[in-house]
C-alpha cells in the first residue's frame, strides 16, 4: 500500500508540474498578455526580464504603457495563419531558407497600387503574379530594417515587398493602409526581359519614434511558382 501511495504522489507531482508551470520567455519574444479585468489579451513584446515578471511593450501603445506583468498573465504569441514570424534583433542579421512552392498566387494585386499603400504601380504587377510566401517581424524605434531575398536558381525570378504598420487581422489583399511600403524587382522600360538571370532584391524600412510590425512578401514573377531562396533580415 505504501508503495502505491508514493507512486500516486509522484504521479500527481509530475502532472501538476506540467499543468501549472508557466512557460519561460526571453527578451524580444512575442507574447499575449491577459488583462484580468477585461479578460482580453493584448499582443506585445518582452523588453526585459524582471524579478517580479516580464517588462512588456504593447503593440500600438506608447512607451508610457509599458508595464511589468506576472508570468501567469503571459502566454505564447498566437500564430497568424499563412504568415511566419521572424524574431529580429537589433544589430543582428537573421537568415532563413524558403521555397515559393509553400505559398500561393495572389490574384488581386490592386491593393498594392492604392494611394494608401503605394507599394508598386500596376504596370509592374507582372513581377508579383507568381506564388507569394509571407513573413512578419519587428522594427524597433530608431532603427533601419534591411530585407534581402536571394534566389538560388538564376532562372527563377523572385522579388520582394515589405510594409510597416502591419496589423495581423489585415493581410493582402485585405489591406487598406501602411506607414510605409517598399518593393524590389528588376527595373525595365516597356516590357520585362525574363531571359536575364535573377538577382538579389532588397528593401529598407525605417522607424524613428515608434516601433512597427513589418509584413514581408517574397514573390515570384508571373509563372514562377517554385524556387529556393534565402531571406535575410537585418536590423541596424
Amino acid at each position: 500500500m505504501r508503495q502505491n501511495y508514493y507512486f500516486i504522489l509522484f504521479y500527481l507531482f509530475l502532472f501538476s508540474g506540467s499543468l501549472f508551470s508557466a512557460p519561460t520567455f526571453a527578451a524580444g519574444d512575442r507574447v499575449e498578455v491577459l488583462d484580468p479585468k477585461t479578460k482580453k489579451s493584448y499582443s506585445g513584446k518582452i523588453l526585459k526580464i524582471q524579478p517580479e515578471g516580464y517588462l512588456v511593450h504593447y503593440d500600438g501603445y506608447a512607451d508610457s504603457y509599458d508595464e511589468v506583468v506576472s508570468s501567469d498573465r503571459v502566454s505564447a504569441m498566437a500564430e497568424i495563419k499563412g504568415v511566419t514570424f521572424i524574431k529580429s534583433e537589433k544589430r543582428k542579421s537573421v537568415s532563413l531558407m524558403g521555397n515559393l512552392k509553400t505559398g500561393a498566387i495572389l490574384e488581386d494585386l490592386e491593393w498594392a497600387e492604392s494611394s494608401s499603400m503605394a507599394c508598386w504601380p500596376g504596370i509592374r504587377n507582372i513581377e508579383f503574379e507568381g506564388n507569394q510566401v509571407y513573413y512578419w517581424t519587428d522594427l524597433p524605434k530608431k532603427s533601419t530594417l534591411v530585407i534581402t531575398v536571394k534566389p538560388k536558381d538564376p532562372k527563377k525570378r523572385i522579388n520582394l515587398f515589405a510594409f510597416s504598420g502591419f496589423e495581423p487581422k489585415y493581410i493582402p489583399p485585405n489591406i487598406y493602409g501602411a506607414v510605409s511600403c517598399e518593393a524590389s524587382h528588376p527595373s525595365w522600360i516597356g516590357q520585362p526581359d525574363f531571359t536575364k538571370p535573377s538577382e538579389p532584391q532588397s528593401v529598407e524600412l525605417r522607424a524613428v519614434g515608434n516601433p512597427y510590425r513589418v509584413f514581408i512578401g517574397v514573390s515570384g514573377a508571373r509563372d514562377v511558382v517554385e524556387g529556393d531562396y534565402e531571406l535575410i533580415v537585418e536590423v541596424k
